[in-house]
């Protein structure tokens, strides 16, 4: 078995894939793909890190074995990967696979972030929805705090205005998801903190 295709075995069996085992050696993942396709062969530091990261010897990945000393193929011996960060797709994905465990504490920032905002956007909305009630009470003199029908139903027309304000049910939203992006970010990063100290 050549090089190239030790390379793709032993990375296969590792659970990883050429971008993760990119990372590990400090190569782009092209670099790696030219070293699988034989296109190119790593130098000889980058050799010995990939019998580290394997957990093989040197000589298992330079000696060029015939066909019964050679290992079994990949997707015969491959171990299925517990990795659950691996399953994770798109841009997310990315985010764990490069940072780890601080993606998580980026996750919890910006839910902080929005939890702010949405407070901010509430509170601002909900004073000039209580000035706008004050100055519609002055207009309206004795009927301030009355109540009237509108559409059959009884209203306080200041009140309902305030209560109805649509800024500040958005901004309750945004709260609501930068504090489920907060603890879940927050939980994120324990797990992956964990998982990377167990490995």
């Amino acid at each position: 078995m050549k090089l190239s295709e030790k390379i793709i075995y032993y990375r296969k069996r590792a659970g990883m894939n050429q971008e993760m085992l990119a990372d590990k050696l400090g190569v782009s993942r092209q670099a790696v793909s030219k070293w699988e396709t034989g296109e190119a062969v790593p130098e000889l530091n980058k050799v010995v890190q990939l019998a580290k990261v394997f957990q093989v010897t040197t000589d298992e990945l330079l000696l060029d074995g015939n066909g019964d000393e050679s290992p079994e193929p990949a997707a015969a011996s491959a171990p299925q990967s517990s990795n659950w960060v691996e399953s994770v797709p798109g841009v997310l994905g990315r985010l764990l696979r490069r940072y780890g465990w601080l993606s998580g504490v980026y996750i919890a920032i910006c839910g902080l972030f929005f939890t702010l905002m949405g407070a901010a956007a509430r509170g601002i909305s909900n004073s000039m929805m209580n000035g706008f009630q004050q100055s519609f009470g002055g207009m309206l003199g004795d009927f301030a705090g009355q109540t009237v029908y509108i559409n059959g139903e009884l209203v306080n027309p200041a009140s309902s205005m305030l209560n109805n304000n649509p800024v500040a049910m958005l901004g309750g939203v945004i709260i609501i998801i930068g504090v489920i992006m907060m603890i879940g970010g927050a939980a994120l990063a324990v797990a992956l903190r964990k998982k990377g100290k167990d490995a």
